[in-house]
């Protein structure tokens, strides 16, 4: 499969100095790449319903203070102003279809924790590779990628609202990619690091094909 000759770079990080949550070296069950991977899709199929759940975190706001399910506590820089503009915009956004979970994208992205679990930040890998490369290990993409990756969090869905409120970044780029309509592939992974407690890294892309399989109708539905 060829590339796309649109092919569009999103990187975004949830940055800890922004979201600046508590520590937390226990990495629950809830906390798996299929667990982001679900709840990210719970937010495409069904933006109404999430805007529900930051609806209740808007309540239990103190000051610019915002407190997670599972009681991780992030100090924001918008206080309530990012999250009533993430309500706004779940309320007024259409269902997307869900992203198709990928065993390639996930490895990529399992491999970029393993890679920073000392403690390492950013979305260059100490190879110097970026996300598209990673995913590249595994199968052939087509079209747009793009990775989020998010520190600090104990669940999917923690992992997931702060992405979508993405306080103190104006150009919501983690929102974007969540809900990129180009975007049908995601992989997704969970991982210790010895700074902020855990890691998530989360790849995205239009098409993709595991290595040694063969291309599926959907992965060129779009292109």
């Amino acid at each position: 499969m060829r590339l796309s000759s649109s092919l569009v770079v999103l990187l975004a990080v949830v940055v800890h100095a922004v979201f600046a949550g508590e520590e937390n070296s226990k990495i629950s069950d809830a906390a798996s790449g299929r667990a982001v991977i679900r709840e990210m899709n719970l937010a495409r199929q069904n933006p109404a319903l999430y805007a529900t759940f930051l609806q209740e975190l808007r309540a239990r706001m103190n000051g610019n203070v915002l407190v997670l399910p599972g009681n991780t506590r992030i100090r924001t820089k918008e206080g309530t102003a990012a999250v009533d503009e993430a309500i706004r915009f779940l309320r007024s956004a259409q269902p997307l279809k869900p992203l198709i979970a990928s065993p390639g994208m996930s490895r990529a992205a399992k491999d970029h924790c393993v890679d920073q679990a000392d403690g390492g930040f950013g979305h260059e890998g100490r190879d110097r590779s970026h996300a598209g490369q990673r995913i590249a290990r595994y199968g052939t993409f087509s079209g747009s990628w793009g990775e989020n990756i998010s520190y600090g969090k104990a669940t999917g869905r923690e992992i997931v609202l702060a992405l979508i409120i993405d306080d103190g970044l104006p150009a919501r780029k983690h929102r974007q990619n969540i809900f990129n309509p180009s975007f049908n592939f995601a992989g997704a992974a969970f991982g210790r690091h010895a700074r902020f407690g855990t890691m998530c890294s989360m790849d995205f892309a239009g098409g993709y094909a595991e290595s040694g399989r063969p291309p599926a109708e959907t992965l060129v539905a779009n292109f």
